[in-house]
C-alpha cells in the first residue's frame, strides 16, 4: 500500500511510504528556499512522487497531520513573528476559541483541495491527529514492537493538546493521557525565545546553546523558580501535570512573563528557562515510567529537539532506553501521518533505516552544472580518482570542506551528505567556519559526526542510546576533548553527535575512517551546508550558488572537487 504523507503546517514537508516502509521525504524549504516554509507543500508533494516514481493516482491512501490547523498563514518566519507580536499586544484575539474560524470538515476541504482539483478522490484522504502524527513518528521510527514501549510527544500545541503519554504495544498505539494546550510548556520556552529578540519556533536552540554559561547561578535560579511556581504534578494523577490554581492559559500568560523578567539577564533568564524545562519534564518522565511501569521510551514533538533535555532524560535512573525522533519537531509529522494510516504494516521491524531519502542527484546533472560554473574566473573543477581520500586530505591540512553528495538527509540536522566539514580538533575553525558563511552566535557550539566504533573514545553513552540523527547531547571524556574540542559545548564540552555507522552512509563513512587514518581522531566537526537564514541546500545548483556567496574554498560536488583558486 503507497501512502502519501503531508505536513501542511509550519515546516510543511511531505513522504511517501509503501507497506509502512519511508520510501523519499523531504521539507518544502528545500524547494521553495525559504526557511522552514510552511502552507501546502505541492513542491514536496512533486518531489516526493517523482523520486519515487510514482504518479499521484497510484497512491492508495494520502495522510494529512493535523485534524484543524490553529493559524492557516503561519508560511514564514515573518507570519511566525506576526503571531508573537499579537500574543503580546493583545493576547484575547488568540483566544476566541480553539482554533477560531471555519469548522474543521471546511477548513479540510480548503487543505485538500489541492489534491481533489487535479483527481484524487477525497475518499481516500485522511487527516491524522497532530500528537497522534507525532506518537507514530517516534514508535514506528524506533520500531520496536517486540515489547512495549512508553510513547511520550510534547510540543507548543497541536488539535488542542500540548502532550500526551501512549503504551506501542505489537505495532499499535494506546493513548494513556493527554494534556491541554492551556498547560504547554513548549509554548512558554517559545515565549521566551520571542521575548529575547529572536524568532519563536526556530531559534530556540539558541536559548539553550547559552544556558551553560549561567547555570546554577543564583539569577537563573530565581527565574527557574518562577517558572515552577507556574505548574504542580497533581498526585492523583500521575500521568500529568497541570497549571497551579489562579495561573492563566498559556495563551494569556505572555505578559506575565514579560512582566516577571523584565530586567533580567538573558544568560540568566536562558539557563533558568533550560533549568526548569529539564526539571519539570525529567519529572514527569520519571512519573510516567513510575506508573505505567515501563522503562523503554520514544519521543516526539518540538521541545524534544532540545538534545540537553534529552541528555537529562537519557540519563535517569529508571530509564532503560530511549528513541528520540529524528528532527522532533512538526516536519517529521508527515511520516507520523503516513505511519498511523499504514500502522499494520509499519509494525513490521524498524522501518526507519536512515534519513537519507531525499533527492539523489545524478552525476551527469552535477557534472553540467559545475562545467557553467567553472566558467567563472578563478575556479577549477577535478574529478579525482578517490573524493573520500582528497577531502579527508583537505580536512587533515585544517581546510574547510563543503560536501555535496547521496541522497539529502531529511530533517533539520546535516547527516554528511549535505554538510560543512572541518578538523574538530582545530580550536579556531569555529570561527573560521563562521566567518565564512554561518555567521552564529558566538555562543553557539558545532557538532560531530563520530565513527561508531570510535563513539565511546569521546563520548560518555549510556549502552541502550540511538544517537545516529544528532538528537541527544552527551558528556565528553576529559582525557580526549582536545581532539573534538571544535565540535563540542566550549563551556560545558558536551555534544550531540551523529554515530555514524558503515551500514547508514558508506561513502561518508569512508571519508571519516581515512581522516582518522590520517589524524588519529576518529570523527569530523559536521555543520550544514547553508548561509545563514536560508535552508540547508538542496540541487547541485543550490551547493555551487552558496559556494561562490561565501568564503568556502572547496566543495566535494557529488564525484568533483571545486576550487577558488
Amino acid at each position: 500500500m503507497k501512502v502519501l504523507g503531508i505536513h501542511d503546517g509550519h515546516s510543511a514537508s511531505a513522504c511517501l511510504m509503501d507497506n509502512g516502509r519511508l520510501i523519499t521525504a523531504i521539507q518544502e524549504e528545500r524547494l521553495s528556499r525559504v526557511k522552514n516554509q510552511g502552507g501546502t507543500p505541492r513542491r514536496a508533494v512533486d518531489r516526493v512522487l517523482r523520486e519515487a516514481a510514482t504518479q499521484l493516482r497510484d497512491v492508495d491512501r494520502v495522510a494529512v497531520s493535523t485534524i484543524r490547523l490553529r493559524n492557516t498563514n503561519l508560511r514564514t518566519s515573518a507570519d511566525v513573528l506576526s503571531v508573537y507580536r499579537t500574543v503580546f499586544g493583545d493576547p484575547r484575539r488568540q483566544v476566541s476559541g480553539e482554533e477560531g474560524g471555519e469548522e474543521a470538515a471546511g477548513q479540510q476541504r480548503t487543505r485538500a483541495a489541492f489534491l481533489t482539483d487535479a483527481g484524487y478522490p477525497a475518499e481516500n484522504i485522511t487527516f491524522v491527529d497532530h500528537h497522534t502524527c507525532h506518537a507514530a513518528t517516534a514508535y514506528f521510527a524506533r520500531g520496536t514492537t517486540d515489547r512495549d514501549i512508553l510513547v511520550l510527544t510534547n510540543d507548543g500545541h497541536g488539535d488542542g493538546l500540548c502532550a500526551t503519554v501512549s503504551i506501542g504495544r505489537g505495532g499499535s498505539i494506546k493513548r494513556l493521557a493527554a494534556l491541554p494546550r492551556a498547560d504547554s510548556i513548549a509554548a512558554l520556552y517559545s515565549y521566551v525565545t520571542y521575548l529575547l529578540g529572536f524568532t519563536p519556533l526556530e531559534h530556540e536552540y539558541k536559548l539553550m546553546g547559552m544556558a551553560p554559561y549561567a547555570a546554577g547561578s543564583k539569577a537563573a535560579e530565581e527565574v527557574c523558580a518562577y517558572f515552577e511556581s507556574l505548574f504542580e504534578f497533581p498526585e492523583d494523577q500521575p500521568l500529568l501535570w497541570a497549571r497551579r490554581p489562579g495561573v492563566p492559559p498559556t495563551s494569556l500568560i505572555a505578559p506575565d512573563i514579560e512582566a516577571a523578567l523584565r530586567f533580567r539577564r538573558f544568560d540568566a533568564v536562558m539557563a533558568g528557562l533550560q533549568m526548569f524545562v529539564e526539571n519539570t519534564i525529567c519529572l514527569w518522565v520519571e512519573r510516567v515510567v513510575a506508573a505505567t511501569g515501563i522503562a523503554d521510551l520514544a519521543l516526539a514533538g518540538g521541545l524534544f529537539m532540545n538534545v540537553k533535555l534529552n541528555q537529562r532524560i537519557n540519563d535517569l535512573p529508571s530509564v532503560r532506553s530511549t528513541f528520540f525522533c529524528p528532527s522532533a519537531g512538526d516536519e517529521s509529522n508527515s511520516l507520523g501521518a503516513a505511519w498511523s494510516v499504514c500502522a499494520d504494516e509499519a509494525a513490521d521491524g524498524r522501518p526507519l533505516r536512515d534519513l537519507y531519502v531525499g533527492t539523489d542527484y545524478p552525476d551527469a546533472e552535477i557534472e553540467r552544472e559545475a562545467r557553467a560554473f567553472a566558467e567563472r574566473d578563478g575556479i577549477r573543477v577535478s574529478r579525482p580518482d578517490e573524493p573520500a581520500r582528497v577531502a579527508a586530505r583537505l580536512l587533515a591540512d585544517h581546510n574547510v570542506v563543503a560536501r555535496f553528495a547521496g541522497r539529502m538527509e531529511f530533517g533539520a540536522r546535516s547527516l554528511g551528505n549535505r554538510s560543512i566539514l572541518a578538523h574538530p580538533g582545530n580550536s579556531e575553525v569555529r570561527a573560521l567556519i563562521n566567518r565564512m558563511i554561518k555567521q552564529r552566535d558566538f555562543w553557539m557550539p558545532f557538532a560531530p559526526s563520530v565513527l561508531a566504533e570510535h563513539a565511546a573514545t569521546y563520548l560518555e553513552m549510556p549502552t541502550e542510546t540511538g544517537a545516529e540523527y544528532m538528537t541527544v547531547s552527551f558528556d565528553t571524556h576529559a582525557d580526549v576533548r582536545g581532539r573534538i574540542q571544535a565540535a563540542a559545548h566550549p563551556h560545558d564540552w558536551t555534544c550531540r553527535p551523529q554515530i555514524l555507522t558503515r551500514e547508514a552512509n558508506p561513502d561518508y563513512h569512508r571519508l571519516i575512517s581515512e581522516f582518522h587514518r590520517l589524524t588519529g581522531i576518529g570523527a569530523v566537526l559536521n555543520t550544514s551546508f547553508n548561509l545563514h537564514g536560508y535552508p540547508i541546500v538542496e540541487s547541485p545548483r543550490d551547493a555551487l550558488d552558496v559556494f561562490e556567496a561565501s568564503g568556502l574554498r572547496y566543495l566535494m560536488l557529488g564525484p568533483l572537487l571545486i576550487e577558488k583558486v
